[in-house]
């Protein structure tokens, strides 16, 4: 059995919808095992919107806080979700075929790709014991494409973006340091002269000189 993320693209928003309650209801009965799913959107300016999400037999904002998942959702709902679509896009757009694009981009840019602008897309984290049963439902909702990456190699590259993100953070505010250090420095020369210049006056005006 091979535990795989799967994004299915619909350019009819109502068939996400349906392919989001059906995974679900082909699981009860066949070789398919939900561990859990969300319902996105790439609207007009770019954006990734979250519409829905599933896990444990729970919906709601918050079930997928803590799972890998989660966090892919979460960057595809970022800044970084828009340039991946958009760095994909440039990809396609140029000399390269769809398929070169594919395969020299990145997991997470793969998966932004195939939601592109005007699309709604269940992605979902799934153990398979055969893809038929996935391929089979999304064929006859008229999927656009179906996705499968192992799990593994997606966790792997979420975690590298979450602690390049990290490290970008920490270095931006290091620098945010350093900038506002130099800004006192120089402005703790010029109190230390206006200081001066009001203990002269003073001194002056107490001796009379």
């Amino acid at each position: 059995m091979d535990t795989n993320i799967l994004v299915l693209s619909f350019t009819e928003q109502s068939k996400a919808f349906q392919a989001f309650s059906e995974l679900r209801e082909r699981a009860a009965d066949q070789k398919l095992v939900i561990i859990n799913e969300a319902v996105v959107e790439r609207t007009t300016d770019g954006n990734i919107t979250i519409h829905d999400n599933w896990a444990n037999g729970a919906s709601g904002e918050q079930v997928l806080n803590g799972t890998l998942l989660g966090s892919l959702v979460g960057l595809l709902l970022g800044p970084l979700g828009v340039l991946l679509g958009a760095s994909m896009g440039a990809l396609v757009g140029s000399s390269l075929s769809v398929e070169d694009a594919a395969i020299r981009s990145s997991l997470l840019a793969q998966i932004a790709s195939v939601i592109p602008v005007g699309t709604t897309a269940v992605i979902a984290t799934v153990q398979e014991y055969v893809p038929q049963v996935v391929d089979e439902l999304a064929a006859s909702l008229g999927a656009s494409l179906v996705l499968r990456r192992p799990i593994e190699a997606v966790e792997k590259e979420v975690l590298a973006h979450q602690k390049a993100q990290a490290a970008a953070a920490a270095e931006a505010e290091r620098v945010l340091v350093q900038q506002h250090s130099s800004e006192w420095h120089e402005r703790m020369g010029e109190w230390q002269k206006q200081v001066s210049t009001s203990l002269h006056t003073l001194k002056n005006k107490i001796t009379g000189g």
